[in-house]
């Protein structure tokens, strides 16, 4: 879970920056932005439980929680049109292959939910991607990090995620993923 917490310390990027160091050492939650003009950061929070912990470890480093005076993260990533799980560094953390008739299924954990991914085929020479929900686009093959973005309406509006992975008959082969980065 997402929370927006402030603090009424906060008064530059440095003040951000220790922020995210006892945050992200506190062992319970993941730093994911900051606004020091607003005196506000977003955390990520695997329970509401865990902000008494993240609360201690803040006003120790210095930097109490106070009231927030602004939108929800929810309400930021709606205004911007992004899913508001994403994060700007967020990638797969493993893709899974599995043996199909015609090629290999490649999916992946997605961070709206989806178990999204790509069925190969591979008697097709030029597959079109394929979409999650969420606006994630995933190319599988030869070459994919570079015949991807061309096959986007809007690639300047997307960040790349390519990497090998072996397909079961051994052959390696590229994935590609084109991430949402902005509206």
């Amino acid at each position: 879970m997402q929370f927006l917490l402030s603090s009424p310390e906060i008064t530059c990027e440095h003040c951000i920056a220790t922020i995210r160091e006892a945050t992200n050492a506190s062992g319970v939650a993941r730093f994911i932005s900051g606004d020091a003009n607003a005196r506000t950061f977003v955390v990520d929070v695997e329970s509401g439980a865990a902000l008494d912990r993240i609360s201690s470890a803040l006003a120790e480093a210095g930097y109490p929680l106070g009231p927030v005076d602004g939108p929800a993260p929810d309400e930021v990533h709606a205004a911007s049109g992004l899913h508001p799980n994403l994060t700007t560094d967020w990638k797969p953390a493993a893709y899974r292959v599995e043996r199909t008739e015609a090629g290999a299924n490649v999916n992946y954990d997605c961070y709206c939910g989806c178990d999204a991914g790509f069925a190969l085929d591979r008697s097709r020479a030029d597959p079109p991607p394929e979409s999650c929900c969420c606006g994630n686009v995933i190319l599988v093959g030869r070459g994919a990090g570079a015949a991807l973005p061309p096959k986007l309406e809007t690639p300047g509006r997307f960040r790349l995620d390519v990497r090998s992975i072996t397909m079961p008959w051994g052959q390696p082969m590229e994935v590609a993923l084109a991430v949402p980065s902005e509206a």
